[in-house]
């Protein structure tokens, strides 16, 4: 399979980067360690490791990984660097229907953040992780290392979702050892049988089905595949300081895997369009430039037209979704009006 690069770094119509902060390096700011143990989609069985994927870059495998044990990525420098960064950003903060308390865009104001979040020595290690699932930066800039933010009250800090990104990178960012609630809370189900069960349940799903996930320390990480299981983060009844976990987003580096993102979810943002533009040409020329490049028979022309279609399909739901012509909501519970927002992904079979 051939190398696919990442998606380009964006400007953005009001920010613009911090002057002052430290040059992100690697050498000094991360510090890479395993996971004792994964947990898999197939029947939530924990392992020591995840079993390797198809590398076919036709392939439309998500590899199973559920979620890990944490384990760390930045070294005590490094997370000084992001606490001073979340910090200088307090005045960022946002709420929406899913999260709470927010901040986003961070990667539009640090040079750190970019680098950090694109560092291909944190690709490869959280690549291996997956069982060689490849793994790049989404393209949405917005979500370089958001900041979730939750306080004592009563409402849970993230509703139960699935997340418009396949891979997400969970640091813990306070000290919780004080807290009571505010844990992460996953529904050991399939996506579809998860979301009966909240509805069934009206949000608070028993406990035989559900799992709170540890984090560790203050500074340490899990790795889940967010889009493939419903979770959220339960209300905190107390707590010493604001509970405060940092995301980084990932996609694979196949152009021809299912597509999670989700425009409508931040549509309203000032950079959604242009993001979600660049996402889906990313995709739509990685499918054509594997055909000219990949290591196989030179193309006949159906197979030529059969990825023009696909290529055409991926730019033309977007027009469609950032012409408002359609939707694809993404499903997630409404604690306070007790109300289920289904999932609405887009066909493109139907454009």
């Amino acid at each position: 399979m051939n190398t696919i690069s990442m998606p380009p770094l964006l400007p953005h119509p009001t920010f613009t980067l911090y002057q002052h902060e430290p040059i992100y390096d690697p050498d000094i700011h991360l510090s890479l360690t395993e996971p004792d143990y994964v947990v898999l989609l197939d029947k939530f069985q924990r392992v020591s490791k995840t079993p390797k994927v198809d590398r076919s870059v036709t392939s439309n495998v998500d590899g199973q990984l559920a979620y890990t044990s944490p384990f760390q990525v930045l070294s005590d420098k490094g997370y000084r660097v992001l606490l001073m960064i979340i910090d200088r950003d307090q005045a960022y903060q946002k709420n929406d229907d899913i999260a709470t308390v927010h901040i986003r865009d961070c990667g539009y104001r640090s040079k750190w953040i970019q680098d950090f979040n694109r560092c291909p020595r944190v690709l490869n290690h959280l690549s291996k992780i997956t069982g060689d699932v490849q793994l790049l930066p989404v393209a949405y800039q917005i979500f370089y290392s958001q900041v979730n933010i939750g306080f004592p009250n009563g409402l849970n800090v993230t509703q139960y979702h699935c997340d418009s990104v396949p891979y997400v990178l969970l640091l813990r960012a306070s000290d919780m050892n004080k807290t009571i609630g505010g844990d992460l809370e996953m529904i050991e189900r399939e996506s579809k049988e998860a979301f009966h069960l909240i509805e069934q349940h009206k949000g608070e799903v028993p406990d035989e089905y559900t799992r709170k996930i540890e984090y560790g320390d203050i500074n340490s990480c899990i790795l889940m595949q967010g889009s493939r299981i419903a979770h959220r983060v339960t209300p905190i009844d107390s707590c010493s300081e604001p509970r405060i976990t940092v995301v980084n987003s990932y996609m694979t580096n196949n152009p021809y895997a299912f597509d999670y993102a989700r425009y409508s979810f931040y549509k309203k943002e000032s950079t959604a369009a242009l993001e979600y533009a660049m996402h889906k040409v990313w995709r739509a020329n990685g499918q054509m430039l594997e055909l000219a490049t990949g290591d196989h028979p030179y193309p006949t022309n159906d197979e030529i037209i059969e990825h023009l279609t696909m290529a055409i399909d991926e730019l033309t739901q977007a027009r469609h979704l950032i012409s408002d012509s359609k939707s694809d909501q993404i499903g997630y519970f409404d604690q306070k009006n007790q109300e289920l927002h289904n999932d609405r992904s887009v066909d493109t079979t139907m454009m």
